[in-house]
Formats: C-alpha cells, structure tokens, sequence
C-alpha cells in the first residue's frame, strides 16, 4: 500500500474519475445505472475465474469464500440490478439513498487501502481499481443528477438500510465461516488492513465496531450534511412565521 505502484494507479484513478465523469455526465442516468451495471457483471466475471483458475489445485472449480459477493462494494451489483429492473420508486430512491454514500466513500476507501493481492497480478489489478473507480464516478452521478433531489429522509432511509445491511453482514460472516478460512465481509470481523491507525482491534472487537459504525455514521452524514441543515434551517424558519404570528394576533 502507497508503493510506488500503487501512487501511479492513484493518479490514474484520480484522472479517469475526473474525466470519465465529465464525459457521461449528459447521459441519462437509466444509461449510467445500466453502464454501472454491465461493469460490475464484467468485473465480477474477471474476477471469478481469475480466482477459480489460480486457486484451481486447492479448490477445483469452486470459487473461494473469501471472494463471495458481499462486500460493500461488490454487493452493490445486486443492487443496481434491482435499480435497473424495479418499477418500485420509493423502493429504488431507498436503495440509491444507500448507493451515494457507500459508492463514494466505500470507492474511495477501496481505492486508498486496496487488498494485498489487488496489488498483484495486472488483471485483477484492472478489474480492481476499474470497478471501484466505477462505483465513485456513479455517486458523483446520483449528487448532480435532477432525478434525485437529497433530503433528510433519504439521510433516514440510507441510515436503516445501513443498519439491517450491518446485521446481515454479522449473519453471513457466522454462516460462511468454517474456522479456516479468513471471513471478512463488509469488515465486520476486522479492519481491511492491519496497523491502521484508528481502525485496529487493539482494545478488542467492540471498540473497533463502535468506531467503524462512528466513521460510517461520519461519512453518512457528511453526504447529507447539506439538506440535514436546509431542514434544521427550514424549521426554525417556520418557528419564527408562527411566533411572528402569535405576535401579530396578540397585538390586534
């Protein structure tokens, strides 16, 4: 990590979001959300057989646990899948509520402290950085887009989604884990590197989930921060009219 391999695949990363960004951003958004969509499928295809192929002699034809999708990032495949095929809006305006913060900050995480064998070969390398570059470039996409206006309730809805996905996570870690293998989905378990300086297990699982969640919580509301205060604003606002009125009333 922060080699000199990875600072060139940074720059790189950093110039194709700012351009590729620049370059759909007329789309329509139903062709960003398929675009997205056909990147992960390819993305996920590479990467099976990527790892099917270079742990053929220890697993056959069976793809590693480790490399199951659900992740943060590789879950949202399924995710824009329900985008691209539901006909539910409120339902698809919940999941994109959950989209924009764990795209951007779960793609720009991916991005800074990528796997040790992300590293690694040139190919998965690719399919790497490409999909996580993917999944920053579609938030930027959901912040400018007109079709999806931010409020305080989809900060709500995103905080709930996040919420249940945290339990299921709990869940699939338990269920998958067969005391070998290295299960760490959605880094539940423990942090995605070890040495990091605020997420490390050194005072025990609790403390390192509470402040995973605080950092989650942070980010979250970071990409909301800006109708959280339009609403408080907004509130006092109506506050003022109706004590304004009270006033006016009283007076006559």
């Amino acid at each position: 990590m922060f080699g000199t391999k990875h600072i060139i695949i940074l720059v790189v990363s950093l110039i194709l979001i700012v351009g590729l960004y620049f370059v759909t951003r007329k789309w329509k958004f139903s062709t960003i959300c398929k675009s997205l969509f056909a990147i992960g499928i390819v993305s996920e295809i590479i990467k099976i057989f990527f790892y099917i192929v270079r742990n053929e002699e220890k697993f056959g034809g069976v793809l590693p646990k480790t490399d199951l999708p659900f992740h943060l990032c590789s879950i949202q495949i399924i995710l824009i899948a329900v985008i691209c095929i539901s006909k539910n809006e409120k339902f698809k305006r919940m999941i994109l509520s959950f989209m924009l913060p764990s795209c951007l900050f779960g793609g720009i995480a991916a991005i800074l402290i990528p796997t040790t064998t992300a590293l690694g070969s040139w190919i998965i390398t690719f399919q790497y950085f490409l999909y996580h570059i993917a999944l920053v470039i579609f938030s930027l996409h959901i912040f400018t887009t007109k079709e999806f206006k931010l409020t305080v309730k989809d900060y709500k809805n995103c905080l709930i989604f996040l919420l249940g996905l945290m339990f299921f996570a709990i869940y699939i870690n338990s269920i998958i884990y067969d005391g070998e293998s290295n299960i760490n989905f959605m880094y539940v378990v423990g942090p995605p590197q070890e040495g990091l300086p605020f997420l490390n297990k050194d005072k025990g699982w609790l403390v390192y989930i509470l402040r995973y969640a605080g950092l989650i919580l942070t980010c979250v509301t970071l990409t909301y921060i800006k109708p959280i205060i339009y609403a408080i604003k907004s509130k006092f606002t109506k506050k003022e009219i109706h004590e304004n009125k009270l006033e006016e009333s009283s007076e006559e």
